[in-house]
């Protein structure tokens, strides 16, 4: 899940570049750096889960 994570933050934010870079109507750049976002949000979500799951696996072996 953390490498997913990591490749999910990364594509968000290369979305994210990439339409401002190539759209240039308001409401595209905004729709697709929103869209963007949401695929950052969900990948650094992946990564707490992750975390959060190593972690009371480390618990639970003490």
């Amino acid at each position: 899940m953390r490498v997913v994570g990591c490749l999910l933050m990364l594509s968000g934010c290369s979305i994210a570049l990439a339409s401002l870079a190539l759209l240039h109507a308001q409401g595209q750049r905004y729709a697709f750096v929103m869209a963007a976002l949401t695929v950052e949000a969900l990948g650094l979500w992946l990564l707490a889960q992750s975390y959060r799951g190593v972690q009371l696996a480390a618990k639970d072996k003490r």
